[in-house]
Protein backbone atom coordinates (compact mmCIF):
# COMPACT_ATOMS: atom_id res chain seq x y z
CA UNK A 1 0.00 0.00 0.00
CA UNK A 2 1.64 2.89 -0.68
CA UNK A 3 2.42 5.45 1.73
CA UNK A 4 -0.02 8.71 1.24
CA UNK A 5 -2.81 5.44 1.45
CA UNK A 6 -1.60 4.53 5.15
CA UNK A 7 -1.05 8.08 6.03
CA UNK A 8 -4.73 8.88 4.46
CA UNK A 9 -6.47 5.53 6.12
CA UNK A 10 -4.59 6.51 9.73
CA UNK A 11 -5.69 10.12 9.36
CA UNK A 12 -9.52 9.12 8.85
CA UNK A 13 -8.99 6.69 12.08
CA UNK A 14 -7.86 9.78 14.30
CA UNK A 15 -10.96 11.86 13.05
CA UNK A 16 -13.62 9.39 13.61
CA UNK A 17 -12.17 8.84 17.06
CA UNK A 18 -12.42 12.92 17.53
CA UNK A 19 -15.80 12.69 16.13
CA UNK A 20 -17.07 9.74 18.45
CA UNK A 21 -15.30 12.06 21.55
CA UNK A 22 -16.85 15.15 20.50
CA UNK A 23 -20.48 13.10 20.16
CA UNK A 24 -19.88 12.16 23.41
CA UNK A 25 -19.00 15.48 24.93
CA UNK A 26 -22.13 17.04 23.11
CA UNK A 27 -24.59 14.36 24.69
CA UNK A 28 -22.74 14.89 28.44
CA UNK A 29 -23.54 18.51 28.05
CA UNK A 30 -27.06 18.22 26.93
CA UNK A 31 -27.50 15.52 29.36
CA UNK A 32 -25.50 18.41 31.95
CA UNK A 33 -27.76 20.69 30.80
CA UNK A 34 -31.03 19.09 31.43
CA UNK A 35 -29.85 18.52 34.78
CA UNK A 36 -29.03 21.93 35.11
CA UNK A 37 -32.64 23.20 34.28
CA UNK A 38 -34.38 20.45 35.77
CA UNK A 39 -32.64 21.57 39.60
CA UNK A 40 -33.19 24.80 38.97
CA UNK A 41 -36.57 24.24 38.39
CA UNK A 42 -37.07 22.41 41.66
CA UNK A 43 -34.74 25.08 43.49
CA UNK A 44 -37.37 27.71 42.18
CA UNK A 45 -40.44 25.27 43.32
CA UNK A 46 -38.44 25.16 46.95
CA UNK A 47 -38.28 29.03 47.33
CA UNK A 48 -41.49 29.88 45.71
CA UNK A 49 -43.29 27.11 48.56
CA UNK A 50 -41.71 29.51 51.29
CA UNK A 51 -44.41 31.57 53.24
CA UNK A 52 -42.12 34.38 53.40
CA UNK A 53 -40.69 36.73 50.70
CA UNK A 54 -37.53 36.66 49.61
CA UNK A 55 -35.67 38.61 46.98
CA UNK A 56 -32.61 39.43 45.71
CA UNK A 57 -31.90 43.54 45.34
CA UNK A 58 -29.04 45.23 44.53
CA UNK A 59 -27.74 48.59 46.65
CA UNK A 60 -29.72 51.13 44.76
CA UNK A 61 -32.74 49.01 46.70
CA UNK A 62 -34.05 47.61 43.23
CA UNK A 63 -35.40 44.06 43.26
CA UNK A 64 -33.62 41.90 40.85
CA UNK A 65 -35.88 38.67 41.87
CA UNK A 66 -38.01 37.26 43.58
CA UNK A 67 -40.18 34.27 44.91
CA UNK A 68 -43.78 33.95 43.84
CA UNK A 69 -44.97 34.90 47.48
CA UNK A 70 -44.66 38.31 46.82
CA UNK A 71 -48.43 37.65 44.49
CA UNK A 72 -49.53 36.73 48.04
CA UNK A 73 -48.27 39.84 50.29
CA UNK A 74 -48.84 42.40 47.18
CA UNK A 75 -51.35 41.00 44.81
CA UNK A 76 -48.37 41.78 42.09
CA UNK A 77 -46.91 39.08 39.67
CA UNK A 78 -43.06 38.29 39.99
CA UNK A 79 -42.34 39.78 36.50
CA UNK A 80 -44.33 43.00 37.91
CA UNK A 81 -41.97 43.75 40.90
CA UNK A 82 -38.76 43.13 39.10
CA UNK A 83 -37.07 46.54 38.47
CA UNK A 84 -39.33 48.61 41.22
CA UNK A 85 -37.92 48.99 44.77
CA UNK A 86 -37.98 47.03 47.85
CA UNK A 87 -39.69 50.24 49.61
CA UNK A 88 -42.23 50.78 46.82
CA UNK A 89 -43.77 48.16 48.41
CA UNK A 90 -43.68 48.02 51.72
CA UNK A 91 -43.59 51.88 52.44
CA UNK A 92 -45.46 53.13 49.13
CA UNK A 93 -42.21 55.70 49.00
CA UNK A 94 -40.00 56.07 46.14
CA UNK A 95 -37.19 56.29 48.67
CA UNK A 96 -36.38 54.41 51.63
CA UNK A 97 -36.63 55.29 55.54
CA UNK A 98 -32.45 55.12 56.40
CA UNK A 99 -33.19 55.30 60.14
CA UNK A 100 -35.36 51.98 59.96
CA UNK A 101 -33.83 50.63 56.56
CA UNK A 102 -31.96 47.47 57.34
CA UNK A 103 -29.57 47.65 54.00
CA UNK A 104 -27.24 50.38 55.09
CA UNK A 105 -26.78 48.92 58.21
CA UNK A 106 -25.87 45.35 56.73
CA UNK A 107 -23.12 47.53 54.19
CA UNK A 108 -21.73 49.20 57.77
CA UNK A 109 -21.61 45.37 59.80
CA UNK A 110 -21.27 43.31 56.76
CA UNK A 111 -23.54 40.71 58.14
CA UNK A 112 -27.36 40.17 58.49
CA UNK A 113 -29.44 42.85 59.83
CA UNK A 114 -33.31 42.70 60.55
CA UNK A 115 -35.60 45.31 61.63
CA UNK A 116 -39.67 44.96 62.87
CA UNK A 117 -41.93 47.56 60.28
CA UNK A 118 -45.62 48.42 60.32
CA UNK A 119 -46.92 49.03 56.45
CA UNK A 120 -49.81 51.28 55.75
CA UNK A 121 -52.40 49.07 55.94
CA UNK A 122 -51.52 47.92 59.47
CA UNK A 123 -49.51 44.55 59.08
CA UNK A 124 -46.33 44.16 61.18
CA UNK A 125 -43.70 42.54 58.59
CA UNK A 126 -40.18 41.22 59.72
CA UNK A 127 -37.35 42.74 57.34
CA UNK A 128 -34.00 40.65 57.05
CA UNK A 129 -31.16 40.99 54.69
CA UNK A 130 -28.53 39.27 53.65
CA UNK A 131 -25.47 40.19 52.07
CA UNK A 132 -24.35 39.19 49.20
CA UNK A 133 -20.66 39.24 48.19
CA UNK A 134 -18.69 39.02 45.20
CA UNK A 135 -15.15 36.91 44.59
CA UNK A 136 -13.20 40.21 45.38
CA UNK A 137 -15.36 40.27 48.68
CA UNK A 138 -17.21 43.44 48.25
CA UNK A 139 -20.81 43.72 49.10
CA UNK A 140 -22.66 43.76 45.59
CA UNK A 141 -26.24 43.13 46.54
CA UNK A 142 -28.73 41.29 49.39
CA UNK A 143 -30.93 38.96 49.95
CA UNK A 144 -34.15 40.37 51.56
CA UNK A 145 -36.40 38.34 53.16
CA UNK A 146 -39.69 39.31 54.45
CA UNK A 147 -41.98 37.50 57.30
CA UNK A 148 -45.60 38.30 57.93
CA UNK A 149 -45.52 38.79 61.67
CA UNK A 150 -48.97 40.39 62.64
CA UNK A 151 -50.43 37.39 64.56
CA UNK A 152 -47.40 37.34 67.04
CA UNK A 153 -47.43 41.30 67.36
CA UNK A 154 -51.15 41.03 68.03
CA UNK A 155 -50.46 38.21 70.87
CA UNK A 156 -47.96 40.06 72.20
CA UNK A 157 -49.67 43.53 72.54
CA UNK A 158 -52.63 41.34 74.30
CA UNK A 159 -49.89 39.25 76.60
CA UNK A 160 -48.38 43.09 77.69
CA UNK A 161 -52.01 44.33 78.12
CA UNK A 162 -53.27 41.15 80.41
CA UNK A 163 -49.56 41.79 82.38
CA UNK A 164 -50.15 45.36 82.71
CA UNK A 165 -53.70 44.10 84.51
CA UNK A 166 -52.41 41.79 86.83
CA UNK A 167 -49.74 43.95 88.10
CA UNK A 168 -52.45 46.71 88.62
CA UNK A 169 -54.41 44.15 90.49
CA UNK A 170 -51.40 43.30 92.12
CA UNK A 171 -51.12 47.19 93.47
CA UNK A 172 -54.16 46.99 94.71
CA UNK A 173 -53.82 43.84 96.53
CA UNK A 174 -51.14 44.88 98.33
CA UNK A 175 -52.76 48.11 99.66
CA UNK A 176 -54.60 45.28 102.32
CA UNK A 177 -51.36 43.93 103.25
CA UNK A 178 -49.11 44.36 106.38
CA UNK A 179 -50.41 45.34 109.92
CA UNK A 180 -53.97 46.36 110.19
CA UNK A 181 -54.98 48.31 113.24
CA UNK A 182 -58.62 47.22 113.88
CA UNK A 183 -60.72 48.18 117.20
CA UNK A 184 -61.53 45.31 118.99
CA UNK A 185 -64.74 46.33 120.64
CA UNK A 186 -66.26 48.43 117.27
CA UNK A 187 -64.43 46.86 115.00
CA UNK A 188 -63.35 50.12 112.98
CA UNK A 189 -60.20 50.38 111.14
CA UNK A 190 -57.44 52.95 111.23
CA UNK A 191 -56.42 54.58 108.42
CA UNK A 192 -52.59 56.11 107.62
CA UNK A 193 -54.24 59.18 108.58
CA UNK A 194 -55.58 58.37 111.90
CA UNK A 195 -59.08 57.81 111.37
CA UNK A 196 -61.03 55.35 112.21
CA UNK A 197 -63.29 53.80 109.43
CA UNK A 198 -65.94 51.33 109.37
CA UNK A 199 -64.71 48.14 107.89
CA UNK A 200 -67.02 48.00 105.07
CA UNK A 201 -65.55 51.78 104.11
CA UNK A 202 -61.81 50.72 104.59
CA UNK A 203 -61.84 47.62 102.49
CA UNK A 204 -63.93 49.70 99.72
CA UNK A 205 -61.43 52.30 99.77
CA UNK A 206 -58.71 50.26 99.54
CA UNK A 207 -59.91 47.34 96.70
CA UNK A 208 -62.34 46.50 94.46
CA UNK A 209 -64.13 44.68 96.58
CA UNK A 210 -67.95 45.56 97.88
CA UNK A 211 -70.32 44.84 100.09
CA UNK A 212 -73.89 43.84 100.77
CA UNK A 213 -75.39 44.01 104.42
CA UNK A 214 -77.90 41.37 105.39
CA UNK A 215 -78.07 39.76 109.40
CA UNK A 216 -76.50 36.73 110.17
CA UNK A 217 -79.12 33.61 112.19
CA UNK A 218 -77.10 34.70 115.66
CA UNK A 219 -77.34 38.25 115.57
CA UNK A 220 -81.27 37.98 114.20
CA UNK A 221 -81.84 35.70 117.17
CA UNK A 222 -80.21 38.34 119.62
CA UNK A 223 -82.52 41.26 117.85
CA UNK A 224 -85.49 39.18 117.68
CA UNK A 225 -85.57 36.33 119.62
CA UNK A 226 -88.51 37.11 121.93
CA UNK A 227 -90.72 38.17 119.26
CA UNK A 228 -93.75 36.20 118.54
CA UNK A 229 -93.59 36.58 114.85
CA UNK A 230 -90.13 35.90 114.79
CA UNK A 231 -90.86 32.78 117.33
CA UNK A 232 -93.43 31.44 114.63
CA UNK A 233 -91.30 31.98 111.94
CA UNK A 234 -89.11 29.74 113.20
CA UNK A 235 -90.98 27.25 113.74
CA UNK A 236 -92.44 27.13 110.22
CA UNK A 237 -88.88 26.77 109.22
CA UNK A 238 -88.12 23.67 111.34
CA UNK A 239 -91.12 22.37 110.05
CA UNK A 240 -90.32 22.24 106.36
CA UNK A 241 -86.63 20.71 107.30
Amino acid sequence: MPLDQKNANKRILELEKMNKHLRIQVQENKDGNRFKRAARKDWEKTVDAIEDWISIIDLDFTILRSNRTVEKYFQLKVQEVIGLKCCKLLHQTETPNIQFCPLPKMLKSKKRESVEIETSDGFWMLITVDPIFNGAGEIIGAVHITRDITQRVLIQNEREILVRDLKNALIHIKTLKGLIPICSICKKIRDDKGYWNLIESYIESHSDAAFSHGICPVCSDNLYGEEDWYIDMKKKKNQKK
